[in-house]
């Protein structure tokens, strides 16, 4: 009988901390892709202010490459990123 009363009480507890497991990933995720969009920022912003000082036609083309380069490998972080976001933000609704 005991048994019985406490099920409900191990079963509300086990969701809570599921919920607040996901919770605290999607801050982590949070911070992860401030981090990932700031680095990104910064590489712009000093590569932008190399192609202000730098009137080489050469220089200009590598700096736009570099700008390229670091558009993508800031997708290729953040897509996956906010792809696990998502879906637990969908799974956190459950709750």
């Amino acid at each position: 009988m005991k048994l019985i009363l406490l099920l409900p009480i191990i079963m509300l507890s086990s969701c809570e901390n599921k919920k607040e497991s996901i919770v605290n990933r999607q801050q982590a995720i949070k911070e992860e892709m401030e981090q990932v969009r700031a680095s990104y920022f910064k590489t712009t912003d000093s590569l932008e202010s190399v192609k202000a000082t730098d009137t080489s036609s050469a220089k200009h083309h590598e700096i736009a490459e570099k700008l390229v380069s670091a558009e993508k490998n800031k997708n290729v972080v953040l897509i996956p990123l906010q792809k696990e976001f998502d879906s637990l933000d969908v799974e956190l609704k459950k709750y």
